[in-house]
């Protein structure tokens, strides 16, 4: 008896997730049955981003601008280019390391 229900709600959530056009239902139709069930929640999945991936990521990104900004503003201001070469590598070692020691957006860690 569960078993019959349980295929009952599963076929009314199915209908309910269907295309409501027709061609739209074809289509669907053709796309489901090409992909298997396990790979579709896969996909799924890796869309979706855990906040530790979205923290990682944003840090990331402030790494990369400030990077960007900080060799932009060395290559302005200086003429020679061993000074160039010099705020290069300072500032791919430096911001880096800055932005790992200063980064704490939870307030894990009482400095």
């Amino acid at each position: 008896m569960s078993k019959e229900k349980a295929r009952r709600r599963a076929e009314d959530r199915a209908r309910k997730r269907a295309p409501k056009t027709k061609a739209a239902a074809d289509d669907h139709l053709a796309t489901s049955a090409a992909k298997p069930a396990s790979n579709r929640s896969s996909e799924r999945k890796a869309h979706r981003l855990s906040a530790r991936e979205q923290r990682r990521r944003r840090r990331i990104w402030i790494v990369a601008i400030v990077w960007v900004v900080a060799n932009a503003l060395i290559w302005v201001f200086t003429d020679t280019w061993n000074a160039r070469w010099l705020g290069l590598t300072f500032t791919t070692i430096l911001i880096p390391l800055i932005v790992w020691l200063v980064w704490d957006p939870e307030g894990r860690v009482g400095l």
